[in-house]
């Protein structure tokens, strides 16, 4: 009897920020565990050519020197010219589609998965002839879809809610390709432990709320430093778990400065983010759509700071509509909700992950 031959999925991802190669690593890490009939690759495009590097570096330079800017660029996506000229320019670079042509005659997958839309369109002109019998799917991870989003090749757009959808449909793209999913996040998020054991694990000794900072927002190393004062400070006391998120320098700079306080557990860098977020009772973070997401998933309440103009102002838009959280400008007011939230149960916290594996969900769409 002859062995089926496994469906090929390629999962397509770009650096520009974590979020995108975090909801492709979700993908591919459910699909190893949960899906035996199906092979799953899951590739970062600026591995596969260095001409997607400047979009990238552009993108890290912007939000973080020059937001505004980016700002203004991320309204500009939502005109149909600026989306028209931008997609048509990553066009041009002739080695470039060589290469992707090259690769997806190799790969030869039976879909694709783009976690990132800045790729789409050199795809899709690169391999004419090559694709008009796979399924490709596009992930939207934030809370806001664009006119950047709009090609008519992509099967499936799968979305956080319903007014992305909305958003999609208002762009010209047909609602039958529209999937309510959510973002994928870790399977590792959906796994039910131990409070107690996780609190011991990492040397938590005592019964003060937990405050999770991972520090990915635009803060002077000065005013971290301010601000980390004042969490130690807060009435009533709290333990504090900092993550730098690979920023040796702030890590290093804050650790220096605090090496001695009981209550505060310092990492660089993690690949336990979910273990460090089941065990908090308030997140103070930058609006990412993964990290919104995961937040999410667990029910736990955001202090969102300084979000970058543009994706990140519509992420946070969602989370105070539906009183999941609150925006932040400075420490004042860091200090001044975050005692409102830790009185909170998280019972209380509206019940707003999907109620299905976004994972899932979005593998349903291939499997037939």
């Amino acid at each position: 009897m002859q062995k089926e031959e496994k469906k090929k999925i390629l999962i397509i991802s770009m650096r520009a920020g974590f979020g995108h190669l975090r909801a492709g690593d979700a993908l591919l890490d459910y699909a190893k565990t949960n899906l035996k009939n199906i092979n799953a690759k899951h590739i970062d495009i600026l591995d596969l050519d260095p001409f997607f590097k400047p979009f990238s570096r552009f993108y890290e330079f912007a939000v973080k020197r020059f937001p505004k800017i980016w700002g203004i660029i991320y309204v500009a996506m939502n005109l149909k010219w600026f989306s028209f000229i931008t997609k048509a320019f990553s066009k041009t670079n002739i080695i470039l589609i060589r290469k992707i042509r090259k690769f997806i005659i190799e790969k030869n997958p039976d879909v694709i998965l783009f976690t990132n839309i800045v790729p789409v369109a050199v795809f899709l002109s690169a391999c004419k002839g090559l694709i008009d019998n796979k399924k490709i799917g596009v992930i939207v991870t934030d809370y806001h879809g664009s006119y950047f989003y709009y090609f008519k090749r992509v099967d499936y757009y799968f979305v956080v809610n319903d007014q992305v959808k909305k958003d999609l449909i208002k762009i010209g793209i047909s609602v039958e390709k529209i999937i309510v999913s959510g973002i994928p996040v870790s399977p590792k998020f959906y796994v039910k432990q131990n409070i107690d054991e996780l609190k011991t694990k990492f040397k938590v000794n005592n019964n003060f709320p937990i405050v999770l900072l991972i520090a990915s927002f635009r803060f002077s190393n000065k005013k971290m430093i301010y601000l980390v004062k004042n969490l130690l400070e807060h009435k009533p006391k709290i333990n504090l778990v900092y993550v730098a998120n690979g920023n040796k320098k702030l890590f290093n700079v804050v650790k220096n400065k605090f090496l001695l306080e009981e209550r505060l557990l310092l990492i660089n860098w993690t690949n336990e983010i979910e273990e460090y977020m089941k065990i908090a009772d308030v997140v103070i973070s930058k609006a990412g759509g993964l990290t919104v997401s995961e937040c999410l998933s667990l029910h736990k309440p955001m202090i969102i700071v300084n979000p970058i103009p543009g994706q990140e102002e519509y992420n946070v838009e969602f989370i105070e509509k539906n009183n999941f959280g609150k925006r932040a400008k400075n420490v004042k007011e860091i200090i001044n909700t975050l005692s409102k939230l830790i009185s909170q149960s998280n019972n209380n916290q509206p019940k707003l992950a999907p109620e299905e594996d976004p994972c899932k969900k979005i593998f349903k769409y291939f499997l037939d």
